[in-house]
């Protein structure tokens, strides 16, 4: 099971409010845009005092690699408006909200930025691979940010689909950042920090018949532990038999009814604990 902390991270616990909604989880990137003081020092006493209640998960400063954590994974934060009746910050199994400290046009060292993606990026390697083994897909539903414009997502497209998503994006939310965004998904995980066992990849990737070294490792745990129904392999494509391997699994966890239908779920997932491939 992932550590709900982010590791390296300095921690300040402002509180664990929980009640996450389930679902896909997610990625929300917003930048702190302070035209008066560009620091971190200053970021973070904002958000351990009188911002407190609009604090973030994580305060990230991409000139340093500094990092702040605010809330474990599976808290919400209050970073984002709600939309009517939809509670945003409640949205999916995990909803990690991360303020770059940046604000466009600041001038560092002597040199102008215009954007995040100018920036040097530092720590976000760590960042990246942490929230990769929540199992954050690597993807932008909405598109990654290309400007500091809205450019809001449909409701359903928020309430369905987990991945990144930039403040500009987020249904019933006003603001216009993060604007233009380094390529998140070319971001290699730093080899210490690779999870020993493989991140729940999403109940919805498995009902796409995916072919992938993932269903291997699926299978050979699932025969190591007794629950397999295969006549072949298990091999990389996922089948009937990778179901009916997996719903034995499911009953020999407790499960029942629809609950052990074989369609991988997060939990049974970590329990299983399938080895990183």
């Amino acid at each position: 099971m992932a550590d709900l902390w982010m590791p390296g991270a300095t921690r300040h616990a402002l509180g664990n409010e929980g009640a996450m909604n389930g679902g896909p989880a997610r990625a929300v990137w917003h930048i702190t845009s302070n035209a008066k003081d560009w620091t971190f020092k200053n970021e973070h006493g904002w958000f351990t005092g009188g911002g407190a209640s609009v604090a973030p998960h994580l305060l990230w400063e991409p000139f340093t690699g500094e990092v702040a954590q605010y809330f474990p994974a599976d808290s919400r934060s209050l970073s984002l408006v709600n939309a009517g009746a939809v509670k945003t910050n409640r949205t999916g199994r995990y909803c990690i909200q991360i303020e770059t400290v940046f604000t466009a046009g600041e001038t560092v060292g002597g040199k102008r930025y215009a954007t995040v993606r100018d920036t040097p990026c530092k720590g976000l390697d760590k960042i990246m691979a942490w929230l990769r083994s929540l199992g954050i897909a690597d993807a932008w539903p909405g598109g990654a940010p290309t400007s500091f414009t809205r450019d809001t997502v449909s409701l359903s497209t928020w309430l369905s689909e987990g991945g990144h998503y930039g403040h500009n994006q987020v249904p019933g939310n006003s603001h216009v950042d993060p604007g233009p965004m380094p390529n998140l998904f070319a971001v290699p995980v730093p080899e210490a920090t690779k999870p020993v066992y493989q991140p729940f990849p999403g109940a919805e990737w498995f009902k796409k018949s995916p072919r992938s070294a993932i269903v291997t490792a699926m299978g050979k745990r699932l025969v190591a532990v007794g629950c397999s129904a295969y006549e072949d392999g298990p091999g990389p494509q996922w089948t009937e038999a990778d179901r009916k391997s997996y719903a034995k699994w499911q009953r020999k966890l407790g499960y029942t009814g629809v609950a052990a239908d074989g369609w991988p779920g997060a939990k049974s997932w970590a329990a299983l604990r399938v080895p990183h491939v």
